[in-house]
């Protein structure tokens, strides 16, 4: 059966505070902002114990930051992106308090951001000497966006469908900013890669059978050996699509999928 090619480079992506396509961009705030910071408040560098959520490592907010963005409607209609850096304190109860803007990428943008890290759950508080101390925290999060295509010669074609298990009830979303999102969820940054500071960008193609399941899987530009090989075996473990649909027959369909790979 022809297979008819479909590009997936929808990118939604939350800058990440840890190891799983790690961009460690946690900082301590400015010395002229500590300047205004109470005595007992402190900047996440400054604890000796510091804050965790949901039982685990900064990381973890990142993961869910990046299940709750949804790209703003206006944001997809002007094809806009950007980079919104945010920052906020996690109080001595653990609750998230003082969100704000502190560099704008546009205020679509901006107030997706700021809607998505005030709905924070708590977080276990940061502590010196055995006390829970408020904690300013600063936080980037990234909005990129490309337009997925079709080939021209097969516009008739209905696009595969990705049901993420991430996905609330009754919320319409995007496919391709849902796989990305499962994808990201799912790697796990190698340790060899990680301590030898190897990243890079890599593009992966993968068949979506007609009957729904992921093959040949392959990866069409290499970051590394290394990174390949995690990228090929998440996508090897995705759930099932709902086919593509051409002429009312279901039809195997070819996408690509670029991933970054970074380490700061």
């Amino acid at each position: 059966m022809k297979k008819i090619v479909l590009l997936l480079t929808f990118m939604l992506a939350a800058a990440v505070c840890g190891s799983v396509y790690a961009q460690q961009n946690v900082s301590e705030v400015s010395y002229s902002q500590a300047k205004n910071i109470s005595q007992q408040t402190k900047s996440f560098a400054e604890v000796e114990v510091k804050p965790k959520f949901q039982n685990g490592e900064a990381s973890n907010f990142t993961r869910w930051v990046f299940t709750e963005l949804k790209y703003p409607e206006q944001a997809v209609a002007e094809n806009l992106s950007g980079r919104v850096t945010m920052q906020f304190t996690i109080a001595k109860d653990g609750s998230v308090t003082n969100v704000k803007v502190l560099r704008s990428a546009h205020p679509a943008l901006d107030a997706e951001a700021v809607r998505v890290i005030s709905m924070s759950p708590k977080w276990e508080p940061g502590k010196v000497k055995g006390k829970p101390v408020d904690v300013i925290y600063t936080f980037p999060v990234i909005f990129k966006m490309r337009n997925a295509s079709v080939a021209t010669f097969d516009l008739d074609v209905t696009p595969a469908v990705f049901e993420s298990p991430y996905k609330k009830e009754g919320v319409e979303y995007s496919t391709s900013t849902e796989f990305t999102k499962w994808v990201f969820m799912n790697i796990k940054y190698p340790a060899e890669a990680k301590a030898n500071g190897i990243q890079g960008n890599a593009k992966v193609a993968f068949d979506i059978l007609n009957s729904g399941e992921i093959a040949n899987v392959r990866i069409v530009e290499s970051a590394h050996p290394l990174l390949d090989e995690e990228l090929v075996r998440v996508i090897k473990l995705s759930p099932k699509w709902k086919a593509a649909i051409r002429k009312g027959q279901p039809v195997t369909t070819t996408y690509t999928l670029p991933f970054r790979f970074v380490l700061r």
